[in-house]
């Protein structure tokens, strides 16, 4: 069975769109440092972890007044993921290998949006199950696109590769236990990392397209001579 035709300007609008939503994965970054900075006690990225930020209720050792920013910025990160990786999924084969990806990416992107309903102050237990979803899939889910957007996307897939064994390093390091903030992250920030840059590269094509077109030298066509002249 064949895919059906997509319209090009449609196409066009929807990968632009998913880019931009995938871009502006940056701003986790800032989230995390401003609900960092507003902790009454000291936060640790070395020695706490990423969820500490998103606690709702302050206790001797930890605090975040900021909660809600930490949370949000978790439920609207998961749903970026599941809406880029829609509005990317014809930059994969069509077929089962397609929708392997969606489905992943919709998993992360549920488990991820769970993490900020459901903070640790409200339970480890149910916290932890929200969280180990996205844990596992997001590093299945960066290899299997190496694999198949090798031959058509090398230097996406080569991106994937780096964050994939970035994030699966931050796993072992996570299973010795040494400094957890900093391994969670390793762990945690591939991913996220991946999307943004790509987006931001696709978002940016027109610009980019639109300033080689400026810069490429005019062609030159030379008039050829009539058949038969004299010099």
């Amino acid at each position: 069975m064949h895919p059906q035709p997509v319209d090009g300007r449609t196409a066009h609008f929807r990968h632009t769109a998913a880019g931009i939503a995938w871009a502006m994965t940056f701003l986790y970054l800032l989230a995390e440092l401003v609900t960092a900075t507003a902790w009454k006690k000291a936060y640790s990225f070395r020695h706490d972890t990423i969820s500490d930020l998103g606690v709702t209720a302050c206790t001797p050792n930890m605090c975040s007044p900021l909660h809600l920013v930490m949370n949000a910025t978790f439920v609207t990160l998961g749903l970026v993921t599941i809406a880029g990786a829609i509005g990317f999924r014809d930059f994969l084969p069509c077929g089962r290998r397609q929708w392997a990806i969606v489905a992943l990416a919709i998993i992360i992107g549920l488990s991820t949006a769970a993490t900020g309903l459901v903070p640790s102050s409200d339970g480890v237990v149910v916290h932890f199950l929200a969280v180990l979803p996205a844990f596992v899939s997001r590093h299945i889910v960066l290899i299997l696109l190496t694999v198949w957007l090798w031959k058509q996307r090398r230097l996406a897939a080569v991106w994937a590769a780096v964050c994939a064994l970035a994030g699966i390093t931050g796993m072992i390091v996570l299973a010795v236990g040494l400094q957890i903030g900093i391994t969670e992250r390793l762990v945690f920030y591939p991913l996220p990392t991946w999307m943004a840059v790509t987006g931001a590269a696709i978002a940016l094509s027109p610009v980019r397209d639109a300033v080689r077109q400026l810069i490429r030298p005019p062609l030159i066509y030379e008039t050829p001579e009539p058949v038969g002249s004299v010099a």
